[in-house]
């Protein structure tokens, strides 16, 4: 660390993420956002963007094993931004946010600054449970690229989900330590003394992954709900057609009712964020991927977050939600254990203990940038 920031006490960090999306409501996006701001709390944070690199080297990428996913941003001009960025910063420690950008820690390896790799999904994990077999011939590629980067001492390791530990875990990733930071909650809706159960559909998030889209084209299929659904993403109520209805069209008031959120992931990769706001607009969490471990011990759990296979199973989760007593009362006690746990103070600490570690860490030698 430098002789000033010695003084100060505090660390000075690069952030290295993805270029903003159009799509500002992405999950992603607003895990950056958070992480950012909290990290700037205590400690210096500058940030390198990297630009996607164009279709066809990613499709050399991928032809060379590397997950599709995580090819958006290899390339030399990518390399060069990150150096440039550290040439400018003389950080104490980088973060890289999105495995995407993981392949250029090698940048920081090379002027001897130690990193955080912050995944937001495990591919393996996605590949293993997608139901399409075409994209599971990608999971070889998946684990090698995992064993590779995030088995390097060189990096602190941050997850946000219990599934994707268990996930590396399986692909032979033996780092001992893995900081688990998931995503907060949103600020949760109040639920009003009167509030009755109303049998709605609620859809949120954004659909620019491939995979959230073409599950949501095989929900599409065949006959509708009896009830239409409320989709807030155009993407998404283009792909429902008829079976969607704008919100616009009849605003909702979250504190009166206890409604139902739909997830149509069929992979486990990307539910973190979207579980959590159905939570706090008061839903009930129905997903086609089996998310129920993140939620396991808060009471009532099996209850407020559901596996449904069909749209028959999602009818018949709300007929019997419905002849429930007491349902609203055991869906206060969940959502408030729920939104206790996940605030997003405490679940981005692991990240700061993520990045303290990296810097405690770095061998006591003359920083590069202490010797001018």
């Amino acid at each position: 660390m430098s002789n000033s920031l010695r003084m100060q006490g505090r660390i000075h960090c690069l952030v290295v993420r993805p270029t903003r999306p159009k799509t500002e409501h992405s999950g992603d996006e607003i895990v950056y956002g958070r992480s950012i701001e909290y990290l700037s709390k205590t400690m210096r944070v500058d940030v390198c963007e990297l630009e996607p690199i164009g279709r066809t080297r990613q499709l050399l990428e991928i032809a060379k094993g590397a997950p599709p996913e995580t090819t958006r941003y290899l390339g030399q001009k990518n390399r060069e931004r990150v150096y440039r960025a550290i040439e400018a910063a003389q950080p104490d420690v980088i973060c890289f946010f999105n495995e995407a950008t993981f392949p250029l820690v090698d940048v920081a390896k090379s002027v001897g600054i130690r990193s955080v790799l912050a995944a937001h999904n495990v591919h393996s994990v996605v590949a293993a449970t997608d139901p399409d077999i075409r994209t599971r011939v990608f999971k070889p590629f998946a684990v090698q690229f995992e064993r590779k980067w995030y088995d390097d001492t060189a990096a602190e390791l941050v997850c946000i989900s219990k599934l994707d530990v268990e996930g590396l875990r399986n692909a032979g990733v033996k780092r001992e330590h893995i900081f688990l930071a998931p995503p907060g909650c949103p600020a949760p809706a109040a639920l009003s003394e009167g509030a009755m159960l109303a049998p709605e559909i609620i859809l949120t998030g954004s659909y620019a992954w491939w995979r959230k889209r073409r599950d949501l084209k095989t929900f599409a299929m065949g006959a509708p709900l009896p009830s239409k659904i409320i989709a807030f993403d155009e993407t998404a109520r283009r792909i429902l057609g008829a079976q969607a209805m704008q919100p616009q069209l009849r605003p909702l008031d979250w504190e009166t009712c206890i409604r139902f959120g739909l997830i149509t992931d069929s992979f486990l990769g990307g539910f973190k964020l979207k579980a959590l706001e159905y939570v706090a607009k008061n839903c009930i969490v129905l997903s086609a991927c089996d998310i129920s471990p993140e939620f396991a011990d808060l009471p009532h759990a099996d209850e407020f977050v559901r596996k449904i296979s069909t749209k028959e199973d999602i009818w018949r989760t709300i007929e019997q939600a419905s002849r429930s007593p007491d349902l609203i009362t055991r869906f206060r006690e969940f959502k408030a254990a729920c939104t206790s746990k996940f605030n997003w103070e405490s679940c981005l600490l692991p990240l700061r203990d993520a990045v303290v570690a990296a810097v405690s860490s770095r061998p006591q030698k003359e920083h590069p940038r202490d010797a001018t």
